[in-house]
């Protein structure tokens, strides 16, 4: 069976980059009392945003090899079990974004919502991947190489999508606000690991 990684997957994980580790850049000038003030909202609302989507881009991040599954029932298995984890953290991502609420940052509301509609379209390919894998006859090795790479399809047409949050960098609060949150930071380990 040829060996099939989903880099879809990593979407994002890559625009969760971008926002961590691409945020790195300096504001130069002093900040005022109420700048420093929308500058820590800004801190902790991104954190916020990027804390909702570390277990999505570690479960996205963390696809199954192949190649180590013993036999076609354990690789159906660890696919199965790959795409449920990960539709389930896109799913909680999506709501602990929601639940940041609006963004201090002018901007980053529409940030957000990019980003929000890029992991409900990678949900619902997980999803559908998911219940491919899960009709299929370990016992057929025809359907087997048919049905395990068709399963992953719809999610690796996702791979050229562009990143919703590739604007990020243009908002230098955003920017500055990225590089200083633990969250983010963590996204940026956990990625490049």
């Amino acid at each position: 069976m040829p060996r099939t990684t989903p880099p879809a997957l990593l979407l994002p994980a890559v625009a969760a980059l971008v926002l961590s580790g691409g945020c790195t850049t300096s504001v130069s000038g002093a900040a005022s009392a109420n700048g420093a003030a929308v500058e820590q909202g800004a801190v902790a609302w991104v954190d916020q945003i990027c804390g909702s989507l570390l277990p999505y881009v570690k479960a996205a991040g963390s696809p199954p090899k192949p190649a180590e599954a013993p036999d076609a029932a354990t690789l159906v298995k660890n696919i199965n079990d790959y795409l449920s984890k990960s539709e389930e953290s896109a799913g909680s991502a999506i709501s602990g974004m929601a639940a940041a609420g609006p963004a201090p940052v002018a901007g980053g509301d529409e940030v957000v919502g990019r980003l929000t509609s890029t992991l409900e379209t990678m949900r619902a390919s997980l999803r559908d991947a998911r219940t491919r894998i899960e009709r299929v006859d370990i016992n057929d090795r025809k359907a087997l190489q048919r049905e395990v790479p068709a399963a992953i399809e719809s999610v690796e047409r996702l791979a050229s999508t562009p990143s919703p949050m590739a604007d990020l960098q243009g908002n230098p609060e955003l920017a500055q606000a990225g590089s200083q949150a633990a969250g983010c930071q963590q996204i940026a380990r956990e990625v490049g690991r």
